[in-house]
């Protein structure tokens, strides 16, 4: 074991490494089906480059219309092709989506080219870092075996290893939360690392909006532990990070816009049967049949609403008129994406080989864990790590379900086994009292 750990980092970097080539090989250098979202962050990435900006090009509005003009529900919102999902004008500045991302890979563009090799680069440098902060959040607060173990769990993690290729935030996402949550347990002893937190925290903010729920859970847990100028520096830090962002929307759009404008439709959509139903997902006939204000489901009409704001602000307002409507309809659609978060394969991912990671690795994993959990539920370090999972939990039954939006915090899970491991195999542990399952932190 001795040997093992001496050589520890190189093994981490070939198990990050060595099955995401493999990976990209068998993909012949293109990107992974389905395509989902990867079109729009590369067609912005170039334009970056060209010099146009966040933006959605012409091109791609029409493209846009043209896919969705023969489903009837997704024409009506799409069907101009003067603007992307009928809110944002193409060709002109957007804060329809978080700038993290595109920025990235832009970066990338400008040195490689639009290439897969520089998306694949991309995300195998932030799956470097990520397998790098679950090795140093494990060794740090429970011990060095411990730490190897989580990193190369989390560097093998087939669901890991299939996003490192997508044109898309997941990875980065995946690879920022637990260097997130490393950070925050730093700052209970260490005052920078709250700046540092919170610099973690607006980089992962501008990559995926939902991170800015996860700045009140890391400020509750620092004021429980009274580290108020860890608390006041995290603050900083998140900010320093988002005020360029925000700045810029005041400049281009009008307005210091902070969260995506594109919320809205996402709002909207997921919790509209009409569109429930093309993605397979079917409503009771007893709540089906009491639905209130239908007429809230049809697109509105937006002649003579023309900026990006103004169309978001109206489908803002009557998606959240319809849930307020339905309360019946939101506490079904709420219990079933929970159940398709925690599922081991729901929602976003559907495949026969994902169904098999999921209930032959996912699954006892899941229940390791809460095992676990509830077994070190007296350790604070436990219980933010728990907090975090919950969190996203309760997030997504609100708003989407699904594999795919549950793997950041499945990185919880994989340091909660490899604890339970740990435990079992007699390993010692930093700052833990293992006869009563309490924490000296």
């Amino acid at each position: 074991m001795k040997l093992i750990l001496k050589y520890r980092y190189s093994i981490i970097v070939l198990a990050v490494l060595v099955p995401r080539i493999v990976w990209f090989i068998l993909l012949g250098g293109d990107l992974p089906e389905p395509p989902r979202d990867q079109g729009f962050y590369i067609s912005i990435a170039g334009r970056i480059v060209e010099g146009d900006g966040i933006s959605y090009s012409e091109e791609m509005g029409l493209l846009r219309s043209t896919m969705t003009r023969e489903v009837e529900f997704l024409n009506t919102w799409s069907r101009n092709p003067e603007y992307m999902f009928g809110i944002v004008p193409v060709e002109t500045p957007t804060a329809s989506i978080e700038p993290g991302y595109p920025l990235l890979l832009a970066s990338l563009f400008m040195i490689t080219g639009p290439s897969t090799g520089a998306v694949f680069f991309l995300n195998s440098i932030f799956a470097l870092l990520g397998a790098w902060a679950v090795w140093k959040l494990t060794a740090e607060n429970w011990g060095e075996k411990q730490a190897l173990l989580a990193a190369l769990i989390w560097s093998l993690y087939p669901y890991y290893i299939y996003y490192s290729a997508y044109a898309m935030t997941d990875m980065i996402h995946i690879s920022l939360l637990p260097l997130i949550m490393l950070m925050t347990l730093r700052s209970a002893y260490k005052t920078g690392a709250g700046f540092a937190s919170g610099m973690a925290a607006g980089l992962l903010f501008l990559i995926r909006s939902t991170a800015v729920f996860l700045v009140p859970l890391q400020l509750i847990w620092l004021s429980v532990k009274k580290k108020w100028k860890s608390a006041l520096m995290l603050m900083a830090g998140f900010v320093l990070c988002c005020v360029p962002w925000v700045v810029r929307n005041q400049l281009v759009i009008g307005s210091p816009v902070l969260m995506p404008t594109k919320g809205s439709l996402n709002l909207w959509m997921r919790n509209n049967p009409s569109l429930l139903v093309i993605e397979g997902i079917t409503i009771p006939g007893f709540i089906e049949d009491g639905i209130n204000r239908r007429e809230l489901l049809a697109y509105p009409q937006m002649d003579g609403i023309d900026t990006e704001l103004d169309r978001s602000r109206l489908l803002m307002d009557r998606a959240k008129e319809f849930i307020f409507s339905n309360p019946l309809l939101f506490s079904y659609l709420t219990v079933l994406r929970f159940g398709l978060f925690l599922s081991p394969v729901g929602g976003t991912i559907e495949n026969p080989v994902a169904k098999l990671v999921g209930l032959l690795i996912y699954f006892p994993m899941l229940l390791i864990a809460v095992r676990e959990a509830f077994r070190r539920r007296r350790d604070g370090r436990v219980l933010l790590l728990a907090c975090v999972f919950i969190l996203y939990l309760g997030l997504h039954s609100l708003a989407h379900g699904g594999v795919r939006y549950r793997l950041p915090v499945d990185t919880v899970l994989i340091v909660l086994t490899a604890l339970f491991a740990g435990r079992r195999a007699g390993w010692r542990e930093k700052g833990l009292n293992t006869a009563e399952g309490t924490s000296e932190i």
